[in-house]
């Protein structure tokens, strides 16, 4: 017998019916069973989160200082020269002589130029408005390297007879070009005298020139020079000298590059108790903390620490302020860097900077002291990128502050083990 069609619709829609029916029984049946042996045995009260804060009767943060490391700055692209305030930037340079020279009187030598590369982008540091960039040129007496430091550079390290002078203002602008200096001609005769006598395996007697800010300096500038490894960057200066001799019928032009060089910088001494940063002096500050009240074995979520800066005592060049900075976590048992912490600058809800630096991941340094005795040390640093090439200051309200508003505040979000 022949059903018809709309009857086999009907019987097939409630067949699927029932199927489905029978299934969700099983599924809520399914619910009601009894939980695995693992998540049966689970106590839901053994996880505890706290948070704890720095304050004074927490004092999670015991102290912080500031110190200074005497280093030249040599090889990385960028030397100073220039006094500001109580900032004063020296750099010397030695110059390549080549293996042969002319014997030459003074009335030979046409010129003796000493040409010094700008730095692309520019930076100046200290009174851009009177924008004063006053130094001497001096002939070096003593033997240097590149080990050499500002402590170790004594005044008897120069000659008193200015070998040529500048006194200019630098626009503040991007530039490719170079600051062209005459330097005296007697003093390049008894370089070629020099190496005609000794060759060119013994330079022990050029020693070099020293640029000295004058007292009518007002700006810091920066300038260009070698970077170790690249040679095809420019060196911070250069002598041409060009010369005629009696029976030549044209000029001859011999290219002196410097070999290379070494900035030392003179800075105020710091406040010992201030955290204060700045790159080109190689000032880096320490902050100590004290989290012995946290429990072992705990798991950390959260150390969060921030920096108040003082912009009453921070001091800018022309490349305004660090939107980062940087610290370092040192192992004290092993002397082993841990990590390099990064801590931006904070904006407010309209995106406007604040004074506030905030480090949101100090949970491996926290954890490594929280393992130990509970003590640790952090170092702070301007950014690296900024590291050498910079004379910018920065300083932050220290841990004894008299305004417990300002001082560094730690953070830190933890969590007990679970208990079986």
């Amino acid at each position: 017998m022949r059903v018809p069609t709309i009857q086999k619709h009907f019987m097939y829609h409630w067949l699927c019916g029932a199927i489905l029916l029978i299934t969700l029984l099983f599924a809520l049946t399914g619910c009601n069973d009894k939980l695995s042996v693992v998540g049966n045995n689970l106590l839901s009260d053994t996880l505890q989160l706290t948070s704890i804060t720095s304050s004074d009767s927490l004092p999670l943060i015991t102290g912080s200082s500031s110190f200074s490391k005497a280093i030249s700055l040599s090889g990385i692209g960028y030397v100073f020269i220039g006094k500001t305030g109580t900032y004063e930037a020296l750099t010397m340079t030695r110059l390549s002589m080549p293996d042969s020279v002319p014997e030459l009187k003074p009335e030979e030598i046409s010129s003796a130029k000493l040409f010094i590369s700008t730095s692309n982008p520019f930076y100046a540091f200290g009174d851009t408005t009177t924008n004063q960039l006053s130094f001497s040129i001096v002939k070096v007496l003593k033997l240097w390297g590149t080990t050499a430091t500002r402590d170790s550079i004594t005044p008897d390290f120069f000659d008193t007879k200015p070998l040529a002078t500048y006194n200019e203002v630098i626009p503040l602008k991007d530039s490719t070009g170079s600051i062209i200096i005459d330097l005296d001609k007697e003093q390049v005769i008894e370089w070629f005298n020099l190496r005609r006598k000794l060759g060119s395996g013994n330079d022990s007697l050029n020693y070099g020139l020293a640029f000295r800010a004058n007292s009518n300096s007002t700006v810091i500038r920066r300038f260009s020079s070698g970077v170790v490894g690249n040679s095809g960057v420019a060196q911070f200066a250069s002598l041409k000298v060009t010369y005629k001799k009696t029976t030549d019928t044209n000029q001859t032009i011999i290219s002196i590059p410097s070999s290379y060089e070494g900035t030392y910088i003179t800075t105020p001494t710091p406040t010992e108790s201030s955290i204060t940063i700045q790159g080109a002096s190689a000032i880096h500050s320490s902050i100590n903390f004290d989290v012995s009240s946290i429990p072992k074995g705990v798991a950390i979520h959260l150390a969060g620490l921030t920096l108040t800066l003082d912009p009453a005592r921070s001091e800018l060049g022309t490349a305004g302020t660090d939107a980062a900075i940087y610290a370092e976590f040192i192992d004290s048992t092993s002397n082993n860097l841990v990590r390099t912490y990064y801590g931006s600058r904070s904006q407010d809800a309209s995106g406007n900077y604040t004074n506030e630096y905030f480090f949101p991941s100090l949970n491996s340094a926290l954890e490594s002291m929280v393992r130990r005795n509970g003590i640790g040390r952090l170092t702070v640093l301007t950014q690296p990128a900024n590291y050498y090439n910079r004379m910018d200051k920065l300083v932050f309200f220290g841990a004894q502050d008299a305004d417990s508003t300002k001082r560094p505040r730690m953070t830190v979000v933890y969590s007990t083990r679970p208990k079986f």
